[in-house]
């Protein structure tokens, strides 16, 4: 059985290729938290180079494969009514991808590291980052597998976005009792933060979005 069987009947390769998509995604996170905890606690930064562009790779053939997706929906692969959430969930887990790119670039670019006070929470921000994810991955195989627990592994992510935003307020606590940095460096790591807690915002925001399919379903 495909992964979205279960809330879309039509049957085409459609669900084959979503779970492809979902997987990519996956793995590209996966490299983001290699390259940057490799960055963060090494400072290796050919290694972390390395590992960026096997992210940025990984999210291009996201974006790929999110776009023949969409064109084949666009095209009819599925019923008219079936499009528009399906679209929406599609878009919003390839910015998941997406963000963790961004973030790669925005550091390594810059060669932004933590202060070692602050290596600790960062590696914690990064690690429940990727672990979200993996909530997001069973959530839609809930969704549209038809087992009826999207709403548990939903509450996951919202519990560890949770989780995310006490480190986030951690993070900046600390970050601005350093005296030793300079107001410039404390806000240009403080935009560094932004950029990884990216992630878990967008796993969120994905999460309220297959929360109001479930209840649409039910309807």
């Amino acid at each position: 059985m495909g992964i979205f069987k279960g809330l879309w009947q039509a049957e085409s390769d459609i669900h084959e290729m979503i779970e492809q998509h979902v997987g990519l995604v996956d793995e590209t996170l996966k490299k983001f938290k290699e390259g940057m905890c490799l960055w963060v606690e090494e400072g290796d930064l050919d290694r972390a180079n390395e590992l960026a562009l096997a992210t940025h790779n990984l999210e291009g053939e996201a974006d790929d494969l999110r776009r023949e997706i969409e064109m084949k929906l666009i095209n009819g692969a599925l019923l008219a009514r079936s499009r528009r959430p399906l679209l929406d969930i599609i878009e919003r887990t390839d910015k998941l991808a997406n963000a963790a790119e961004a973030s790669m670039d925005f550091t390594l670019l810059q060669r932004i590291r933590p202060p070692e006070e602050l290596v600790p929470v960062t590696k914690e921000i990064v690690d429940l980052s990727v672990e979200i994810i993996g909530e997001v991955e069973k959530a839609l195989k809930s969704l549209f597998g038809g087992d009826d627990q999207v709403l548990q592994y939903t509450e996951e992510i919202e519990e560890l976005e949770g989780e995310i935003d006490g480190l986030e307020r951690d993070f900046i606590q600390e970050l601005f009792q350093l005296e030793r940095l300079d107001l410039a460096e404390k806000i240009l790591l403080r935009q560094y933060l932004e950029t990884l807690v990216e992630i878990s915002d967008r796993a969120e925001d994905l999460s309220d979005e297959m929360e109001i399919l479930t209840a649409t379903r039910k309807v």
